[in-house]
């Protein structure tokens, strides 16, 4: 076998977890020195257990392992784990990183600022409106939003950057990377693994267990740069993704809301406890260290007085990363002829410029 085959091994082993993983990790280089570890060596770990060594042994059979192996690919579902240069380095340097990445599309890169967007399943109008809204121009200044593909605030977030062009959106799982959860999110699912990827560290076949989002969370924070808390309660789910963020270093940014609103009471007292109080996204990109005399949302607001109705169509679809004039067609609907014709224009009139290749972005 090839080490990849052993590393994929050792993340599917019933009964070892991340901690105990490290453990072995600290005695042996490779997954593959593990995988030909005799009994005698596993026993004088003391992290191991007696039904851990025997599961470690048991499951030592390549046949099987080469079978799983071939599944993933067949399913165009990417592995990398801890052990290999390509793992998110945000991620490998938290407190517990997990030892294996699911994921179809692609990860984070690295030096590409990334905010987080978590808030209320059952958030108001307001909420998604706003998620919506920051999800759209985040992703138009070229900052990468994480979320759980969760119902609410996470969906909406990232439902507004699949609407730029060159947007690029990461959802997080609490199941296998091969179930979309929950279904009816299934479009935004599929988007995502061409506008950025969905990634998991379960594997593939496992259900949305309650006590896996918990774990989901810190990838979340642990992929950003910053947290931004949109509609939380006082018990939310997003202030356990908010402290992590904040054990992790990240900043965290809160939308402030009505004190008599009890879907604000955990947003509030973020703010309290010395959370950044934000009500655009400009304060979000000042936060983060991204100072520009002005952002992009407010530039392409400025710049669509001197557009013509259609060309105004094309022009919302555009941000700071280059796309593609076939993907402007698509997001926009308007037909190839009079895109081209749209971006001639605007390129006339110094809004857009073409980077090459066919490819457009915005002029700041």
């Amino acid at each position: 076998m090839r080490e990849y085959h052993y590393q994929y091994w050792l993340s599917a082993i019933k009964g070892i977890g991340c901690k105990k993983i490290r453990s072995l990790l600290e005695r042996f280089d490779t997954a593959g020195e593990i995988y030909r570890a005799d009994r005698k060596y596993l026993e004088k770990i003391p992290e191991l257990r007696a039904k851990d060594i025997e599961s470690i042994i048991r499951s030592r059979n390549e046949t099987k392992i080469k079978y799983g192996w071939e599944n993933l690919i067949k399913k165009n579902i990417s592995f990398t784990c801890l052990l290999r240069e390509d793992y998110p380095e945000k991620l490998r340097n938290i407190a517990d990183p997990p030892f294996c990445l699911f994921y179809k599309g692609s990860l984070p890169e690295g030096q590409v600022p990334s905010v987080a967007v978590v808030g209320a399943r059952n958030a108001s109008y307001t909420g998604i409106e706003i998620a919506k809204k920051m999800g759209r121009e985040l992703a138009e200044n070229g900052i990468n939003v994480v979320s759980g593909l969760a119902r609410g605030i996470d969906i909406a977030a990232q439902k507004g950057v699949l609407r730029v062009g060159g947007g690029r959106t990461y959802g997080i799982l609490g199941c296998g990377i091969d179930r979309c959860y929950p279904q009816e999110h299934i479009e935004s699912y599929m988007k995502m693994q061409e506008k950025g990827g969905v990634i998991s560290e379960f594997y593939p076949g496992m259900p949305p267990y309650a006590g896996n989002f918990p774990m989901r969370n810190r990838i979340i924070s642990g992929l950003s740069d910053g947290i931004l808390v949109i509609e939380a309660g006082e018990k939310s789910g997003s202030l356990i993704t908010a402290e992590l963020g904040i054990d992790q270093g990240r900043d965290v940014f809160v939308v402030p809301g009505n004190i008599y609103d009890p879907g604000y009471c955990g947003s509030n007292r973020l703010i309290k406890s010395g959370a950044a109080l934000v009500t655009t996204t400009r304060d979000i990109l000042d936060g983060l260290g991204i100072f520009v005399d002005e952002d992009v949302s407010v530039k392409k607001k400025k710049n669509e007085v001197m557009l013509e109705t259609s060309e105004k169509i094309v022009y919302s679809y555009l941000g700071l990363e280059p796309i593609h004039i076939s993907e402007i067609v698509c997001l926009s609907g308007v037909p190839m002829q009079r895109t081209m014709e749209c971006l001639l224009s605007m390129e006339l009139k110094g809004v857009v410029k073409q980077m090459g290749n066919q490819y457009y972005a915005i002029v700041l």
